[in-house]
């Protein structure tokens, strides 16, 4: 999968201009782009229009056998037990 990359600007606090990179795939680029034009948003702004939807989504959670859990995308990665004391050894 190809990758493609573009400059996003910003006015941060006021007078203090931010340019940050980002490198996307090529589809999700595509679909960044229709997403802009559809709304007549210049990129960046779609970018972090997309961003922040995508973090305040709520994910469904339910209760089995007492426990609240939520199911994972289809293509998610699966979640082993070697992850999960990789991830702990993390914090410590």
């Amino acid at each position: 999968m190809q990758n493609s990359r573009f400059d996003i600007r910003d006015t941060v606090l006021h007078h203090m201009n931010m340019r940050t990179t980002l490198t996307l795939d090529d589809e999700v680029l595509r679909l960044v782009r229709r997403y802009a034009e559809s709304r007549s948003l210049a990129l960046g702004k779609a970018v972090s229009e997309l961003v922040r939807r995508g973090f305040t989504v709520q994910r469904p959670t339910r209760v089995l056998n007492g426990l609240q859990v939520f199911d994972l995308p289809p293509a998610s990665a699966p979640v082993t037990t070697k992850r999960i004391r990789e991830l702990e050894s993390e914090e410590e």
